[in-house]
C-alpha cells in the first residue's frame, strides 16, 4: 500500500522536499477526494438497495464523483490548496442543493453526509479558516433545503414534521461537531508541521555552523600541529643526547595526543553526516593484527604490560576489507587495554572460521588486565563522550570518543562489536566481522607499512606551500630520504616553476594564495603535452568529508592530510609513483 501511495504521489508529482505543510496539503486534496469518492460510490449502490431503481441521486452522485476523480488529476499539474478548497465546498454544496431541489427531496437528500465532511475536508486542505467558513454556507445550505421540506411536498417520502426537523438539527449538530473537530485538529497539525519545518532549518543551519567550525578548527589546528610534530620527528632522526631525545618525544607524544582528540571529533562528525566511505582492498590480516600489536609495544613496556599477539583459524591469504579502518578500530581497543591494565599483559587475538564459498567470519577480541568495567556501565562504553567511572577522564585522559567510533565503524564493515566478559581479571571486546577472501599478487599486498622502506634518492619534487613552517617540515623530510626539493610559495610561482623545469611528482597544498591548489591542478592537467600528466598529491589541512573526493576529482592523483607523518608521506609518494595513473 506505502508503495502504491507513493508511486501515485510521484505521478501527481507531489515532492517530499519542499515544505511539510505544502506536502500535507497536497495529500489531503487527492486522499480526502479519493476516500469522498470511493464513500459516493459506496452510497450510489446503498440506494439501488434502497429506492430498487435508477435515481436523480445516482446521476448526481457518478456526476459528483468523476469531477472529484478530474479534479485530483489535476494536482499534476496545479498545486493551489485554496483553490482545490474551494472547488470542493462549491461541489459539495452544489451536490447537496440539487439533490435536495430535486423531487423537493429537501432534507432528506440522500446526498446531505457531504454537509457534514465539508468541514474537515476544507480544514485539512486550506486551514481552519477554511473550515469555519464551509461552516457558515453549510449552515445556509440547510436552512434553506429545510425551508424546500417544509414549504413543499416531497415525491420521495410524505411530509412528516417531526423528522424533517430532526434530520435538520441532527445536520446541523453534526456540521458544527465537525467543523470544531476539523478547527482544532488542523490547527495543531499545521502548527506543529510548521515547527518541525522551522526546527529541521534549525538543525541544518546548526549542522552547516558545526561543520564549518569543525573545517575551520580542523586546518587551524592542524597547521602548527604539522610542525610540532613533522620537526620533531626530524630532530628525532639524528643524533640527541639521552636527556633531549626524551624531551623531544614528550613533546611528539603530546603533539599526538592532540591530534589523535582531533581526528576522534571530525571522524564522528563524518559518520554523524553519513559522509565516512570504506575504501575496501586486498589485506594480509596476519600483517595488519602483527603491525598493531607492534605500535603499542613500546608504549606498553614502559608500563611493565606485555604485548602478545595471537592468530588462529584458517586465515586466507588476503581479505578484501578497509584495512585502514579496522586498524582504527584495533588501535582504540589496544589503547584502552594499555591505558587501563596496570600491570599483566594485553591480547590482541585473531581469529578466522571458515563459512564457506570464500567466506569468513572474523572474530578478534581485545583482552586487558586492567579492573573491569562496572555492569550499571557496560550500556554506556559505547555511547559518545561517556568515559565510566567519574573521575576516568582526568585520571587516564580522553574523550570518550573511542568506543562510539569504533562501533560506528564495526558497522559500516558490517560487523559489531561488544564488551565480551569484564571483571576484576579485566575485560574483552569482541569484533564480529564477515570478510571475502580474495586471490592477489605479492605486490598488490604492499601498503604503508612495507612502502616506507623504498628508496626515494635522486627524486625531483615540486611543493607547492604557502607556510614558512610547513615547508620546513616536508623539506627535512624530503631532504633525509636524498630527494631533490624546490618550493613554490603560491599557486601562480608553482605554474611558473613547473613550466620552467622537470619534476617526477608535485606535493600540492590546497590553500594558497593568487592559485588555490585545485586552480593549479587543473592547469596542468588541461595542457596538451606529456607534462600534464604529472604525478600530483594534494597535501591539505583540511580533514572534512568530502574533501578527498574533492581533491581527486579536481585531478590529484592521491592525498594526505597534515600534520605529516614521515612514514605517511613517503608511503604515499611511493604508492603515487607506482600506480598506473603516474606511469
Amino acid at each position: 500500500m506505502k508503495r502504491w501511495v507513493k508511486s501515485y504521489e510521484r505521478f501527481l508529482r507531489i515532492s517530499e522536499d519542499g515544505r511539510p505543510e505544502n506536502l500535507m496539503r497536497m495529500r489531503a486534496v487527492w486522499m480526502i477526494g479519493a476516500m469522498v469518492a470511493a464513500s459516493q460510490i459506496a452510497n450510489f449502490f446503498l440506494m439501488f438497495f434502497i429506492y430498487s431503481a435508477w435515481t436523480f441521486d445516482h446521476t448526481l452522485t457518478l456526476i459528483v464523483v468523476s469531477c472529484i476523480i478530474g479534479s485530483i488529476q489535476m494536482v499534476r499539474w496545479y498545486k493551489n490548496p485554496f483553490f482545490y478548497a474551494a472547488f470542493y465546498s462549491a461541489l459539495m454544496v452544489g451536490a447537496v442543493l440539487a439533490g435536495a431541489l430535486y423531487g423537493n427531496s429537501g432534507i432528506n437528500t440522500a446526498i446531505l453526509p457531504f454537509i457534514a465532511i465539508g468541514p474537515v475536508m476544507a480544514g485539512f486542505i486550506a486551514g481552519r479558516r477554511a473550515a469555519m467558513t464551509f461552516c457558515g454556507a453549510g449552515t445556509v445550505v440547510l436552512i434553506f433545503i429545510y425551508w424546500v421540506s417544509l414549504n413543499n411536498p416531497s415525491i420521495v417520502a410524505p411530509f412528516d414534521y417531526s423528522r424533517e426537523t430532526n434530520r435538520f438539527f441532527q445536520g446541523f449538530f453534526v456540521l458544527c461537531i465537525s467543523t470544531g473537530i476539523a478547527v482544532i485538529i488542523t490547527e495543531r497539525v499545521y502548527a506543529a508541521l510548521d515547527e518541525m519545518h522551522k526546527s529541521a532549518i534549525r538543525a541544518q543551519n546548526a549542522e552547516a555552523a558545526k561543520s564549518q567550525f569543525l573545517a575551520t578548527m580542523s586546518h587551524e589546528l592542524r597547521t602548527p600541529l604539522n610542525g610540532v610534530i613533522g620537526l620533531t620527528d626530524a630532530v628525532l632522526s639524528g643524533d640527541l643526547p639521552k636527556r633531549e631525545q626524551k624531551l623531544t618525544e614528550t613533546i611528539r607524544t603530546s603533539g599526538e595526543s592532540l591530534l589523535l582528540i582531533l581526528n576522534d571529533m571530525l571522524d564522528l562528525s563524518k559518520i554523524e553526516a553519513g559522509m565516512l566511505t570504506l575504501e575496501p582492498r586486498a589485506t594480509d590480516l596476519r600483517d595488519l593484527v602483527r603491525f598493531v600489536g607492534d605500535s603499542w609495544r613500546e608504549s606498553a613496556s614502559a608500563k611493565g604490560i606485555n604485548i602478545n599477539v595471537k592468530v588462529t583459524g584458517p586465515i586466507p591469504p588476503a581479505v578484501m576489507i578497509d584495512d585502514l579502518r579496522l586498524r582504527q578500530i584495533l588501535q582504540n581497543l589496544m589503547s584502552n587495554g594499555v591505558k587501563f591494565s596496570a600491570q599483566g599483559h594485553v591480547l590482541l587475538h585473531l581469529h578466522a572460521s571458515a563459512r564457506g564459498a570464500g567466506n569468513y567470519r572474523l572474530d578478534i577480541r581485545v583482552t586487558d588486565t586492567g579492573k573491569g568495567i562496572s555492569d550499571d556501565l557496560l550500556d554506556r562504553v559505547f555511547e559518545p563522550f561517556e568515559q565510566g567511572e567519574c573521575g576516568t577522564a582526568r585520571l587516564y585522559g580522553g574523550t570518550g570518543l573511542g568506543l562510539p567510533i569504533c562501533r560506528e565503524l564495526a558497522g559500516l564493515l558490517g560487523g559489531k562489536i561488544c564488551v565480551e566478559k569484564t571483571g576484576n581479571a579485566g575485560t574483552t571486546f569482541l569484533l564480529t566481522l564477515p570478510v571475502e577472501a580474495v586471490v592477489v599478487s605479492a605486490n598488490d599486498l604492499d601498503d604503508e607499512i612495507y612502502d616506507a622502506a623504498s628508496d626515494l634518492t635522486g627524486l625531483r619534487v615540486l611543493v607547492a606551500e604557502d607556510n614558512e613552517v610547513n615547508r620546513l617540515v616536508v623539506g627535512e623530510f624530503l631532504k633525509s630520504w636524498g630527494v631533490e626539493t624546490v618550493f613554490a610559495c603560491n599557486g601562480q610561482e608553482c605554474l611558473d616553476v613547473f613550466e620552467a623545469d622537470h619534476f617526477d611528482i608535485i606535493l600540492m597544498d590546497k590553500n594558497m594564495p593568487i592559485l588555490n591548489g585545485v586552480d593549479v591542478v587543473r592547469a596542468i592537467r588541461g595542457r596538451n603535452d606529456p607534462k600534464a600528466s604529472i604525478p600530483i598529491i594534494a597535501v591539505t589541512a583540511d580533514a572534512m568529508p568530502g574533501e578527498r573526493e574533492e581533491m581527486l576529482a579536481a585531478g590529484m592523483n592521491d592525498y594526505i592530510t597534515k600534520p605529516l607523518r614521515a612514514g605517511a608521506l613517503k608511503a604515499t609518494l611511493v604508492r603515487t609513483l607506482k600506480s598506473p595513473k603516474a606511469a
